[in-house]
């Protein structure tokens, strides 16, 4: 642990290589309880960031998926409302708090609107409200 502190403390770079899963969390976890603020981790596929993200969960649970599939076709034919689903929860989540969050390249490279805009296309509704859906 000793190490692992001294690397997080000496650290340069913003990337890390070699280490194992469990060694990738374990590092996750310290920079962002020595930084706390928003720390994006980017796998090179949905496998290992599932397995990442699996893994930093049993640390804290200050972290979030922002998963998307890892070939374009499948975003063109169909795209997950599961992932989708878990893209929004975690965009929701940026919105109030600072978390790990876990990606995957094409989760990187993915589109976002900027803070404001997204910000500003929340709709509240309640029970019993009427709603235009044209305007909606």
């Amino acid at each position: 642990m000793k190490l692992l502190d001294n690397i997080i403390t000496n650290l340069d770079g913003d990337s890390i290589y070699g280490l194992t899963t469990e060694l990738k969390g374990l590092f996750l976890y310290k920079k962002y309880i020595k930084e706390n603020k928003n720390i994006l981790c980017v796998t090179s596929s949905i496998y290992e960031a599932n397995r990442l993200f699996q893994t930093v969960s049993n640390y804290t649970d200050k972290v979030r998926f922002f998963p998307m599939d890892d070939f374009l076709t499948s975003e063109a034919l169909a795209i997950s409302p599961e992932f989708k689903l878990t893209r929004l929860d975690t965009l929701n989540s940026l919105l109030e708090d600072n978390y790990i969050v876990i990606t995957n390249l094409m989760g990187f490279l993915r589109y976002l609107p900027n803070y404001k805009d997204y910000k500003k296309s929340f709709c509240k509704i309640r029970l019993n409200d009427e709603v235009n859906i044209d305007n909606l």
